[in-house]
């Protein structure tokens, strides 16, 4: 069955086999980095959390508590 481009355009275009057999290599590809990306990000905002705690616990300290690793140098 022919349409009418292809009898007055004398052309037939074919499926390009490589694409076809590419694009299912790819598609796990791009989901291995999309969910490595994904972890690396909620890492990172993770990691960033708990220093943003960190530093709020440390500002709530007693400045003679939050110096004791000044003191210790001297002996």
């Amino acid at each position: 069955m022919t349409s009418a481009l292809e009898l007055a355009s004398g052309v037939v275009f074919q499926a390009h086999h490589p694409l076809i057999l590419a694009i299912p290599a790819f598609v796990p590809a791009i989901v291995v980095v999309g969910v490595v990306v994904y972890v690396a990000r909620k890492d990172r905002l993770d990691e960033r959390r708990e220093q943003e705690l960190l530093e709020r616990g440390l500002d709530e300290l007693p400045d003679d508590l939050r110096n004791i690793d000044d003191d210790r140098g001297d002996r």
